[in-house]
């Protein structure tokens, strides 16, 4: 079991040993916001139906679920509460999560949403229940930009939540997704997740497999001079014949106006996806490129 999944079994165990759904996410999000550093929080939340939710943590009591910890229904229950979780937990995050509960327990329902809305208002962008909770507020609203931009995204280094993030907050409307496996053991990358996921979101999806390289080819890859060796044979080989699908592309953007390629380095010095974007840059030279 991963430590942060003891952390959702002993935050429930405070709470009683059973929490409403949308609760267990408003008092997971305080917990992770008050409790824990920024460089160290064990999840990532988005602004989605009700406000903040994070799509790992969901993986995670799916996952506790079926392991038999909790029962979930209209509740997140504890199925063994003889158990003590909070024992499991080392002493710093013992105390934090007896005060948090002490601070935190008088907050419940719409009074829980009220203060978390109040709190951080990014996370009520989404929200359906925003006008029913606040009938004479107005919505928050983050300023991006409508212009016709490319972007490039790796998700080595995020979680699905910090991924949703970035195309949020980039206003971006659709992502390309330029792998040629589109299967990862990180929660929400691969293909048919990522897309069930950030279509929630009003994100689209298409996916390029023509534009990816095999995995083969991706094997002992360690310095900047062995990546170059190996895109500079993609340029010439598959990217040399994929106007088709560059063209495909340029013409999606212009429909959608922010488009972002997506593939798995962090580091797009690393990855294929920046010399598809340049190839299109060339194709389209008024087209701004940023990698984020």
């Amino acid at each position: 079991m991963f430590y942060r999944q003891k952390l959702i079994l002993s935050l429930i165990q405070a709470f009683g040993g059973s929490l409403d759904k949308t609760d267990f996410q408003k008092y997971l999000f305080l917990y992770t916001q008050i409790c824990q550093s920024k460089e160290k929080r064990d999840y990532s939340f988005v602004p989605y139906k009700y406000g903040c939710f994070s799509f790992q943590s969901y993986a995670d009591i799916r996952n506790l679920e079926q392991a038999q910890y909790i029962i979930y229904n209209n509740c997140i229950e504890l199925k063994n509460t003889d158990v003590d979780y909070i024992s499991l937990l080392n002493n710093n995050d013992k105390n934090k999560i007896v005060k948090f509960k002490e601070m935190y327990s008088k907050y419940k329902g719409e009074d829980l949403i009220k203060y978390v809305y109040k709190e951080y208002p990014y996370y009520t962008l989404n929200s359906e229940i925003f006008s029913r909770i606040f009938p004479n507020k107005d919505r928050y609203t983050i300023e991006t930009s409508n212009k016709m931009q490319l972007f490039t995204i790796g998700y080595e280094s995020e979680s699905i939540d910090d991924y949703i993030n970035k195309l949020i907050k980039n206003n971006i409307k659709l992502v390309c997704d330029v792998r040629k496996n589109p299967i990862s053991r990180k929660y929400g990358f691969s293909k048919s997740a990522l897309q069930k996921i950030i279509e929630k979101l009003g994100v689209h999806y298409i996916h390029f497999p023509q534009l990816g390289i095999e995995s083969e080819q991706r094997i002992g890859l360690n310095t900047i001079d062995d990546y170059n060796k190996l895109f500079a044979i993609y340029e010439k080989t598959i990217l040399v014949n994929s106007d088709k699908y560059l063209d495909e592309i340029l013409t999606l953007i212009t429909k959608y106006k922010r488009v972002a390629l997506t593939c798995f380095e962090a580091d797009y010095h690393m990855c294929h996806r920046a010399r598809v974007a340049n190839a299109l840059i060339k194709k389209r030279p008024d087209l701004q490129l940023e990698h984020i």
